[in-house]
Order: structure tokens, then sequence, then C-alpha cells
């Protein structure tokens, strides 16, 4: 096994290129290739990456959100990045590997011309990572070391700071997550501590633990779309409030595409005690044109394999009542 030197020494020399418009941050050279690699290794460290094969060709919302996270933290919201730039440049490090699509060659021209996961996924349909350093990212010691060499090496202080907070979150978020399942079983778990992040952390662990346990599918209609840039369209919903009811649990959850959580949370939709769609009197009447909508009235909700992780009963009894839903 190559020793674990070997790949400090790569991560301190990746090749980024200069450039003044970068800031200071970032020491003024493009900070893509650190951002994704931080991010994998989140993933890594919560086992949604388990092999040296990264795959492209499935959803991304994961890998997307978190390398938007790193991204936003320096750059913030509105000057937006896409992972398929460091994805493919990354090519050019001896520790990455794009996989082409039909055993076609990857050229640089090729590489020069990717801009958005579209067009990657028109080349490539992933990455292999080196083996050993696959190795070195799985054990927590060893990713720790090249998490710090990360930073130590492609940001200033500043930039670290920054960093690490995000680095924090990732963390704390998926601990609240494994939380939140296990205490499915075992009601005495204490809560993690998640420090000054909190709000930030538990609201992205209750959705992590959401869309995992739905496989991003929507409980009511059903769909699961995924987007051209690999990005899921459902969210985390509670189903009491969390304004009312301070409750995470699964249980008190479910995932939701766009238009049916909006129906759900406006009182339009609804699901009986027998876990079957219920629509409100209001679709039907004038001027509502509800379309589709109509056709969900009494069908089965699709809920997560695991049984105990379902709708309690007694949170979608309070949103029938609230909202005046008869089943």
């Amino acid at each position: 096994m190559r020793p674990l030197s070997e790949f400090i020494t790569l991560f301190q020399k990746l090749r980024r290129a200069p450039n003044r418009s970068f800031p200071s941050a970032t020491l003024q050279k493009a900070p893509h290739k650190p951002f994704l690699l931080l991010a994998i290794m989140d993933l890594i460290q919560r086992k949604v990456i388990t092999t040296p094969f990264i795959d492209i060709r499935g959803d991304l919302d994961e890998l997307i959100e978190l390398f938007d996270d790193y991204w936003n933290a320096l750059f913030g919201a509105t000057q937006a990045s896409s992972i398929a730039f460091p994805f493919s440049r990354l090519n050019s490090e001896p520790f990455w590997e794009l996989v082409p699509i039909d055993k076609a060659d990857i050229t640089a021209t090729t590489i020069n011309g990717v801009s958005s996961v579209n067009q990657l996924r028109s080349v490539a349909i992933g990455a292999r990572l080196d083996g050993d350093l696959f190795r070195y990212m799985v054990n927590f010691d060893s990713r720790e070391v090249l998490v710090k060499t990360i930073l130590e090496s492609c940001f200033s202080p500043e930039g670290r700071q920054d960093t690490g907070k995000v680095i924090a979150l990732h963390q704390g978020a998926f601990q609240y997550e494994l939380f939140l399942e296990e205490k499915v079983q075992n009601s005495a778990i204490r809560e993690p501590q998640l420090g000054e992040g909190y709000c930030e952390a538990r609201n992205r662990g209750f959705r992590l633990a959401i869309i995992k346990n739905y496989d991003k599918r929507c409980a009511l209609c059903g769909v699961r779309i995924i987007t051209p840039e690999g990005r899921s369209v459902v969210d985390a919903a509670h189903i009491v409030p969390w304004s009312k009811s301070k409750d995470d649990s699964i249980g008190n959850g479910m995932a939701l595409c766009k238009l049916c959580h909006w129906s759900f949370d406006n009182g339009l939709i609804g699901v009986s005690e027998r876990y079957k769609i219920i629509l409100s009197d209001q679709m039907s009447r004038y001027p509502n044109a509800a379309g589709l909508l109509i056709t969900l009235n009494s069908r089965d909700i699709v809920g997560p394999t695991v049984k105990d992780f379902w709708p309690k009963p007694e949170n979608l009894s309070w949103h029938r009542n609230h909202w005046g839903l008869q089943q």
C-alpha cells in the first residue's frame, strides 16, 4: 500500500488555475478541486460513497449540495459553479481517472468543453479514485489528515475558517441524521450537541433522513425525478409544523414534491389513518382545476421500506383535524 505521505504531497500540489478574480481566501487560485474532494470525503464518511468508483449516472443531489455549501461559504449563492468543472479537471491528477462512456478517449479538448453535469455525463460514467487513497479516505484518522492538508494548502487562514464551518455543519447534519434514525428504536438516545450551527445542522439532518428513507420519491404522487444536473425534486416536509411541534422525528416527516408539499401545507391534501390520500372539497370547487391532483384521491401513499419510519398516525390525525379533512 502506498504511504499516506504520497497523497499528502499530491494534495499539496493540486493543479489549480491562478487567477486574480479568485479571492485571497483561496490564495487567488481555483478552489473547485479542493471543494469537490472535501465533499467526496463527506460522503465517504457518511458511507454514501462506498467504493473507489464515483458513479455520476444516478442522482447527484447530495454531492452537489455539499459542494455548493463550500462554494457559497466563500463566494455566495449569486456566483454559481458546478461539480462538473472539478470532476472533469481532476483527471489531470494522478489519483483520479475519468471513466469514459463506451471506452472512448477523453482528451484535454473534451474536458475543456465540460461545464455542466449534463455535458459531463455525455463523455463519462464516473471517475475512479486511486484504491489506496480511497482506503485512506475511509479511515477516520487518515481522512482527517487529508482534510487538514487541503485546508492548509489551498486556503488562507480566513478561508480555512469559513471552510471549516462548512465541514462542521456537514458533520453535525450527519450526526443528527443518525440520531433521528436511531431514535426510532431507542427513544432514550441523547440528542447530539451541534454547537452554534444547531438550526442549520438540524434542518439538514432532518432532510437527509427523510429524503433517504423515502428514496427521494414523493410520498403522495410517487414521482421520483432527477434533473439533468442531478438534483432531486422532493423536499423533506414536516407533518405537524416544527413551529408547533419542535418534532424532527422521522414519523413526523414525509418526502414530498414541490406541488404536493405546498398542497399538504395548505390543507388541500391529507392522509387517512389507513395511509390513503384524501383531498379537500376545495380541490373541486370553482375556479379550481386541480388536474392530476384529483387522481390521487384514495391512493395509498408511498412510504419508506422500513415500516417503523412511516408517518405516525397521531401526526396525520393532527394534520387532518387542523385542516378539517374528512376521511
